[in-house]
């Protein structure tokens, strides 16, 4: 069965990526470009067309403001006492017989690794990664047993433990990333699959400095091919000739940075993401703001009759969510992506909304107001979330006609619930899919992949979810004989009891979050504490936090050690799983 899902999940994958392509070939046909005497004088693409954000507040306080406190600026950040959230108080983390510790002396931040009494490194920390969910620590190496001059004391690496903000614990990386940390904690030989006190060596500026800083348009540009495959452009497609981007290398004078995934850090507008990562470089705008609005569209001589039209651009839905696009699509490849298509875990919003039954007509800012912060992950829903489908849907404006299309009480399920399921995996909880989808899709319910029927009715089967989208909405939904083996002979096993045994690490996960949000999760505990013995780190992780949130308590680590010995947590989970079968 196990063989027989994944055909389904590849097939399915490569159905969206050809929907994809046609997708970009509509968009790209649609294009047209601005006139090339218009654009003959006007750059807002290059280092010396940036002002950065405090230019931009003197006349936008407001969003100034809010961008300060927006998630947007803390993306990245320079380390010291106003950016630091970890506990760097010389606590001491023990892990597979070692033991990390975090201090912070004359202002600095630092990590010792000591295996035994003996120091191993000593890491200074430079800068953060992120500040609502979990924060991420890069870093250079100030003592090691590398010789002088190793690339470890030079670069910036991402550290291998992380500080959870919701569970206010240092935690190896493979505990809070599922995509990078598959399989076992632990090889055949007991010896650890991902050993956190082992440096990291892919520098800062090969990974993760493209999405979480700002910086000249130019330098994105370059990179013709990013590494999913995308053409550069704006919008998306088409991309431009090879040609165009090697004169604007030349021009500049760029040509190391053509062919390398290297960036150029001193190239920062800002460090975190500002006003001019979305609205370009502001130069122009701010010494002619009367007669010079901020252009939503790359523009530079040498795209003159490459660049789309800047008039309107900012309401135009293909350029919205063109920049947008820019960050939000990393993970389109990742192996725990769900067979439809949809995102397995976060930061993939924008390829998933193309990919999607709203693309080309919904734009980002239709729900999302990119200059306030929005409520955490996994919040009720919002008005104007449920607005941006009425605004389309004008049929459905009233309780009856919402009622009837659903067959639902608008007070316990919405618009969302049913075409924006919660199945994408958060550092808190369960993010809602981006890619709007319907619960009568093949590629949703004849795969076994979590559906939005039965992420709320957990206790019902498949075939009660087949038969309910026919007698309801009319919809012909076929269930293969692959499915039988976890949902039964005649697919009459709930499907929230599949999910939970599924051999699909993140089909048991997203069960238990669904577990966690309904009244029948207390009733599910022993079956969701037999996970806290999985094999894998972060399935753990997320079993746990079910259980935390079900219980609406913490457990201890006298009750269960996340991060201990495996004969350690057996006795604990066969406890648990005791205590809540009682």
């Amino acid at each position: 069965m196990r063989l027989t899902y994944i055909t389904i999940y590849c097939a399915a994958l490569a159905t969206a990526a050809a929907a994809l392509s046609s997708c970009a070939g509509r968009t790209g046909s649609q294009n047209t470009y601005a006139n090339a005497e218009e654009n003959s004088h006007y750059s807002n693409v290059r280092p010396e067309d940036y002002v950065g954000p405090q230019v931009c507040g003197k006349c936008h306080a407001n969003n100034y403001k809010s961008w300060r406190r927006h998630p947007h600026s803390s993306m990245n950040m320079l380390a010291d006492r106003n950016s630091v959230l970890g506990d760097f108080s010389g606590v001491s983390v023990e892990y597979a017989g070692r033991r990390a510790v975090f201090r912070k002396e004359d202002g600095n931040y630092f990590a010792d690794y000591y295996d035994g009494e003996a120091k191993e490194r000593t890491f200074r920390v430079i800068r953060t990664v992120g500040s609502r969910y979990e924060q991420d620590y890069v870093a250079v190496q100030v003592e090691g047993p590398e010789a002088p001059g190793h690339p470890l004391y030079v670069e910036e690496t991402r550290l291998r433990f992380a500080w959870s903000i919701v569970a206010k614990r240092w935690l190896p990386q493979s505990y809070l990333e599922p995509t990078e940390y598959p399989g076992s904690e632990y090889l055949d030989d007991r010896s650890l699959r991902y050993d956190p006190f082992v440096p990291d060596e892919l520098p800062f500026n090969e990974r993760c400095s493209r999405c979480h800083n700002t910086y000249p348009y130019d330098l994105r540009f370059y990179k013709i091919f990013s590494e999913f495959g995308r053409l550069s452009g704006f919008p998306p497609f088409p991309g431009a000739t090879p040609q165009t981007v090697q004169k604007m290398v030349n021009e500049a004078g760029d040509e190391q940075w053509l062919n390398t995934v290297r960036f150029p850090m001193d190239r920062f507008v800002t460090v975190g993401i500002s006003c001019e990562s979305c609205h370009f470089g502001g130069r122009i705008h701010a010494e002619n703001a009367r007669t010079q609005p901020p252009r939503f569209v790359p523009t530079h001589p040498l795209l003159a009759n490459w660049t789309p039209p800047h008039e309107g651009a900012r309401e135009r839905a293909e350029v919205v969510n063109a920049l947008c696009l820019q960050c939000h699509h990393s993970g389109e490849t990742a192996q725990d992506n769900w067979p439809d298509g949809s995102a397995g875990v976060n930061s993939m919003e924008s390829t998933e909304m193309e990919s999607g039954a709203c693309a080309s007509v919904i734009k980002c800012t239709d729900c999302h107001d990119t200059h306030v912060s929005g409520p955490p992950a996994g919040a009720p829903d919002r008005k104007e979330h449920l607005q941006a489908c009425i605004d389309c849907h004008q049929e459905k404006t009233s309780r009856d006609a919402a009622e009837a299309h659903s067959l639902h009480d608008i007070d316990t399920a919405s618009c969302l619930d049913c075409h924006m399921p919660r199945i994408v995996q958060g550092f808190e909880t369960y993010n809602r899919s981006h890619r709007i989808s319907t619960p009568t899709e093949r590629r949703i319910v004849a795969t076994g992949m979590p559906n939005a029927c039965n992420l709320c009715h957990l206790d019902e089967s498949l075939a009660w979810t087949r038969d309910a989208l026919n007698e309801g909405w009319g919809a012909q939904v076929s269930l293969p004989t692959g499915l039988r083996t976890h949902f039964g002979d005649d697919y009459s096993i709930p499907a929230g009891e599949a999910w939970l045994a599924h051999p699909q690490a993140s089909v048991r996960t997203v069960a238990v979050g669904a577990y966690a949000r309904s009244e029948l999760g207390e009733s599910m505990l022993p079956v969701i504490a037999q996970g806290l013995g999985d094999e894998n780190a972060y399935v753990r992780m997320r079993h746990l936090q079910g259980i935390e949130a079900i219980l609406d308590r913490r457990l201890g680590d006298g009750v269960y050690d996340l991060t201990g010995g495996v004969a350690e947590r057996g006795v604990q989970v066969g406890e648990l799983v005791e205590r809540f079968s009682k």
